[in-house]
């Protein structure tokens, strides 16, 4: 008898488990609706390969002209394609091996109707190839340029439709080549000597281009002056880690601007690549007093937004782009508060992994006047928020900083860099920023508004990543009018998106 009862109450305990369980299913479910009131847009089933199914990265590749996209997902061993319609019908996929091991960053792409050419550089960008997925006919092509850097420093890559451009500067000279890459044709070589505005360091002397992208006008007294350049997508928030880069570039239809930012003033250089034309503008910067000035911009439209500060004070200035135009600006002295914030001094990042937050304004101006210092301008509506600090690059023995990109080359297709998605890289880095840094919000004719800075969409996607266990290979990208925030779910073994 009292085994009877033994069963029945175990039994009984089941039945309850088992009832318990699907009612937490049912609430995780609900639960799960709560946190996604976006749109989820895709699922792509990880069943091309066999065995271990963990996916270390990802990215896409959006067809402007036909509005087909192509998912791709990388593992340790292979790259998957996956290309998509409009209508979310699947045109075919299929994997690639990949280059060899010294390929580790991919700069760029070209497509060709169902052709999508994936472009490769070494770690130390001296050599270069490309991956052909063929989505027409399921098969790839791997391909190792012929020629090698030796005396011209990588700059970007850039893509135009149909073609990519592979831009390179000759050590020590005002000369920019362009290798440009046409599918089904021999890629071209062509040279574009900048003449005409000459070049100045911080003390007015006359100094080359590769000076100043690799000094940003300080004498440094250098032999060589290697420099980085941050791609910039205006349209989507951005952090001071990317826009306090004195080399950024602006890509655009059919062309893009590249900016160089020295102590008085920005050097704007903007590129047509319809016929390989180019012309050069400076834009001044306000004079600000105190011996060490620090200073950048960042052009959104046709207005560009530049910050100098010393420990003295600090000015922010709005011009118009075409003519230097000063449409407004703010000077805050050190004893001063700053009375066009929104937020207080945020100080983030660091040994501390955290923030805390400046009481002076003499603290920020500091750090300004010490560090690499930014300024990055959103839209919000007919507002805008404006972002102004400084990061400081802090060396440890911890993980590696994040690079353009928002990956790390490690050597092999299976662990590389992304950096052509200017978007994927400003979400990277707005989510982990590490700047001292104040936000400030303005209407459309620049007058300062009170009140808690609007959420944008990069805020949303995070929220909306913290509230799950773990999102592995995060990608972001635009899509039409719409961002796409892609994860890999290791439990279901799919790679979701959604559309925000």
């Amino acid at each position: 008898m009292k085994r009877v009862c033994s069963m029945v109450k175990a039994f009984h305990n089941l039945t309850v488990l088992k009832t318990m369980k699907k009612i937490f299913q049912i609430l995780l479910a609900i639960f799960s609706l709560s946190i996604f009131s976006q749109e989820k847009y895709l699922e792509i089933e990880n069943d091309l390969k066999i065995g271990g199914k963990n996916v270390k990265s990802a990215f896409s590749v959006v067809d402007e002209n036909t509005g087909n996209f192509a998912i791709f997902l990388d593992d340790d061993n292979a790259l998957y394609g996956y290309l998509y319609s409009p209508g979310l019908d699947l045109v075919r996929r299929f994997a690639s091996e990949g280059l060899p091991k010294q390929f580790s960053q991919i700069i760029g792409y070209s497509i060709q109707g169902k052709k999508i050419r994936l472009f490769l550089k070494d770690s130390k960008s001296k050599i270069f190839g490309s991956v052909l997925f063929d989505f027409e006919i399921g098969s790839t092509e791997e391909t190792v340029y012929d020629f090698k850097l030796k005396h011209e420093l990588y700059v970007e890559g850039y893509t135009d439709e149909s073609k990519f451009y592979l831009i390179t500067l000759l050590k020590g000279t005002n000369e920019l080549n362009f290798y440009v890459f046409d599918e089904g044709k021999p890629f071209q070589k062509e040279s574009i000597n900048i003449k005409g505005t000459p070049f100045f360091n911080n003390l007015g002397a006359i100094i080359n281009l590769n000076e100043l992208m690799g000094t940003g006008g300080k004498d440094l007294n250098r032999s060589s002056y290697g420099f980085n350049v941050d791609k910039i997508d205006s349209e989507s928030p951005n952090s001071i880690e990317t826009t306090s880069s004195i080399v950024k570039m602006y890509p655009g239809k059919s062309g893009f601007k590249l900016t160089v930012d020295a102590q008085r003033r920005t050097y704007i250089l903007d590129f047509s690549t319809s016929n390989l034309s180019y012309t050069v503008s400076t834009i001044d910067k306000p004079t600000t007093s105190g011996t060490e000035i620090n200073s950048n911009s960042f052009i959104l439209d046709d207005k560009i937004y530049i910050i100098s500060a010393s420990t003295e004070e600090m000015i922010f200035s709005i011009k118009k782009l075409a003519s230097g135009e000063e449409l407004k600006n703010f000077r805050v002295t050190k004893n001063e508060e700053i009375p066009f914030k929104n937020t207080p001094i945020i100080q983030e990042g660091g040994k501390l992994k955290n923030y805390r937050i400046l009481d002076k304004t003499s603290q920020f101006l500091r750090r300004m006047s010490n560090e690499d210092i930014g300024v990055a301008t959103t839209k919000s509506n007919n507002n805008f928020v404006v972002t102004l600090g400084s990061k400081k690059e802090i060396s440890s023995g911890g993980a590696p900083m994040m690079m353009p990109g928002f990956g790390i080359p490690v050597g092999s297709i299976g662990s590389f860099a992304v950096t052509f998605n200017p978007t994927f890289f400003a979400y990277g880095n707005y989510t982990s920023t590490k700047a001292t840094r104040i936000e400030s919000w303005f209407d459309e004719d620049f007058n300062h508004l009170k009140g808690e800075i609007p959420e944008n969409v990069f805020d949303k996607i995070s929220e909306a990543g913290l509230k799950l266990p773990s999102t592995d290979a995060e990608t972001v990208f635009k899509l039409g009018n719409s961002y796409i925030w892609g994860f890999y779910d290791q439990k279901l073994e799919k790679y979701i998106l959604y559309r925000f």
